[in-house]
């Protein structure tokens, strides 16, 4: 795909101020080469073209929206895990493997925030400020054979990072939007990316190699190895491929398998294949130790009643698996749960350990279930039981940080600052404000 020089780029950056309404010129000075050779000397690395040439036309860019956060200077740009290491690690906790066929996850034709290599998120390069709790991200571990980077649009209120082919695709689906006109990228059939194992600053990067095609027949044959590890490979493998061929053998390699890890694998990909037949086996599996909270994890992906039955029995019968009971209700957004989570967070006076356990957790949990969770802790903050209060102001603050729509967050931090103001307790105040200072610059006006 060619590159727009600067010129081109000026010109596109005009038409799309002047569409778009804007009274004063939004961008700056284009970045002399000595600019952006000095940030490519700081960095260690070479930027994509488009990126880098759209820089040599305008050096940042501030004409923002819901989905274009200002755009920083070249001086300015910065490592993402860097700059924000609490957004970092709270997406790292949550990394699960990709299960989407190679081609498939390299096609951009539709936007897909669900499916992104949360492992490339240490290494991208943040070119923008935060706007609506988002941010533009350039990813130097996929590059294209015209040397384009992969680029996120990053944000809390997505399910992931929205990916895009090139700087230039970003931009033009922009532009596009603000029209209300269709976009397509431009596409060569049968390319794919370079993804590399290392990061873009070591000299001899490692390339991932190609991902093998899967034949049923092979995989089958596989999951009935001697050797472990490729049991389990074959039992991931059956997810992308599907069929009553491949659920049959995951359901045999659930029961039957001596090895947990080929079981946990195999449990993984009956969720991912949510199979309507397979929910008893997977609420049977939630009764054997070696796979119960794997199993548990895997009804996330159903919407049927018998499975939301047993996960709010397992709920309700406070034992080890409760609260993972209680994350996979909230996936489903089963508000049936929040009844026995208060129920637990306001048990003040239990001896069961288990309760106690789950009370000064129930916080968090509620906080998953989003604007239902936010109307139940609530009335919570006031209770007269300064443990309830502790308790309750967990969640609160989990919504304040973490909520993926703007205004819940807001009202959260809105709570946060009410309740600092009328908190009696010296303790618990100073945990709010603690709460406070650490999800303002998400909620700054």
């Amino acid at each position: 795909m060619s590159t727009m020089n600067s010129e081109e780029w000026l010109a596109f950056l005009n038409k799309y101020a002047t569409s778009s309404g804007a009274e004063t010129w939004p961008g700056n000075p284009g970045a002399t080469e000595e600019q952006l050779a000095a940030a490519e000397k700081q960095l260690k690395v070479t930027l994509p073209p488009s990126y880098r040439t759209f820089l040599s036309a305008s050096n940042g860019w501030q004409l923002t929206s819901q989905t274009m956060p200002p755009l920083r200077a070249v001086d300015k740009i910065r490592w993402f895990r860097k700059e924000h290491p609490d957004w970092f690690g709270a997406y790292q906790q949550g990394a699960e493997p990709l299960l989407i066929p190679e081609q498939d996850y390299f096609n951009y034709s539709e936007p897909d925030s669900i499916n992104f290599e949360i492992k490339h998120l240490a290494q991208t390069l943040c070119v923008s400020e935060i706007g609506d709790a988002s941010v533009l991200l350039l990813n130097p571990m996929v590059v294209w054979p015209d040397g384009e980077w992969e680029v996120w649009f990053f944000a809390n209120w997505l399910p992931g990072a929205l990916r895009y082919r090139s700087f230039a695709d970003w931009m033009r689906r922009e532009f596009n939007e603000s029209l209300n006109e269709p976009f397509q990228p431009i596409v060569n059939p049968g390319e794919l990316p370079t993804v590399y194992m290392d990061a873009p600053t070591k000299a001899d990067r490692r390339v991932r190699p190609r991902e093998e095609v899967l034949v049923l027949e092979k995989v089958l044959a596989k999951l009935k190895s001697k050797k472990d590890r490729e049991r389990v490979k074959a039992a991931n493998q059956l997810a992308r491929l599907g069929g009553k061929e491949a659920v049959d053998a995951l359901l045999h390699a659930l029961k039957n398998d001596p090895i947990r890890e080929v079981r946990w694998a195999a449990t993984d990909s009956l969720g991912y294949l949510r199979e309507p037949d397979t929910i008893q086996a997977l609420i049977a599996a939630a009764a054997d130790p070696m796979v119960n909270s794997t199993a548990i994890h895997a009804l996330a992906g159903f919407n049927d009643e018998r499975s939301a039955q047993f996960l709010l029995k397992t709920l309700e019968a406070c034992g080890a698996h409760a609260f993972t009971a209680s994350g996979v209700l909230a996936k489903r957004k089963d508000a049936r749960a929040i009844p026995f989570l208060v129920r637990f967070l306001t048990d003040t006076a239990s001896k069961n350990a288990e309760i106690q356990h789950i009370g000064d957790i129930a916080g968090r949990g509620i906080a998953e279930f989003g604007e239902a969770g936010y109307a139940a802790l609530e009335p919570l903050m006031k209770n007269p039981d300064r443990i309830v209060r502790f308790r309750a102001e967990r969640g609160i603050s989990d919504i304040a940080y973490c909520a993926k729509q703007k205004e819940l967050r807001y009202k959260a931090f809105e709570l946060l600052q009410r309740c600092f103001e009328t908190e009696a307790d010296d303790g618990l105040r100073e945990e709010i404000g603690t709460s406070i200072e650490v999800s303002k610059w998400k909620n700054r006006k």
